[in-house]
């Protein structure tokens, strides 16, 4: 459990009908990753790491299964997919200790979660996902040219990805029209 980092977002949700809806954030964290713990002999030769942290923003949408907004039914959970597109910035410090930034990237956000709602307010939501970054920045390591001799480099032609796991909160905030009388 070494590679692992804490964040925060902040997001809106709107529901267009029961199955879809669109999800806006904004969020900020860390993020650090080791070739401690690497599958190929390569990247364990290397012996890179990073941490650093990051903002971003992205417009999600999410596709639920079930119909577990109605009510009237006793349906109180929902698994469900998204994908969307957004924006990050990522500044990092390599294992000998360089600085680095990645500027202003697009990524490409993918996952699955599940959602539970707690009572008519509160929703209770896991999930996880796998984010294109569009960038092979992220790690500082592919700015060598690969070298089997000092295994310094990666491999350029692969950008980076970041993988995420969560756990959400949300509130509904919603007014709940009564009838007037005409007269």
């Amino acid at each position: 459990l070494s590679n692992q980092g804490l964040g925060a977002q902040f997001f809106i949700r709107r529901h267009i009908n029961e199955g879809l809806s669109y999800r806006v954030s904004a969020g900020l964290g860390s993020l650090e990753a080791a070739d401690d713990e690497a599958f190929d002999v390569f990247s364990a030769n290397r012996n890179a790491s990073f941490e650093g942290s990051f903002v971003n923003t992205d417009f999600l949408l999410e596709y639920h299964f079930l119909n577990w907004r109605n009510e009237k039914l006793d349906q109180h959970w929902t698994p469900y997919l998204f994908f969307g597109a957004g924006f990050y910035r990522f500044e990092g410090q390599d294992q000998d200790a360089n600085i680095y930034e990645t500027g202003i990237n697009m990524r490409l956000p993918v996952g699955i979660g599940v959602k539970f709602k707690l009572d008519r307010r509160f929703v209770l939501g896991i999930s996880t996902s796998a984010i294109k970054t569009n960038s092979d920045l992220i790690d500082n390591v592919s700015e060598h040219t690969p070298n089997i001799k000092n295994y310094a480099g990666g491999n350029p032609y692969d950008d980076d990805w970041m993988f995420n796991t969560s756990i959400s909160l949300s509130y509904t905030f919603y007014k709940i029209v009564c009838w007037k009388p005409f007269f």
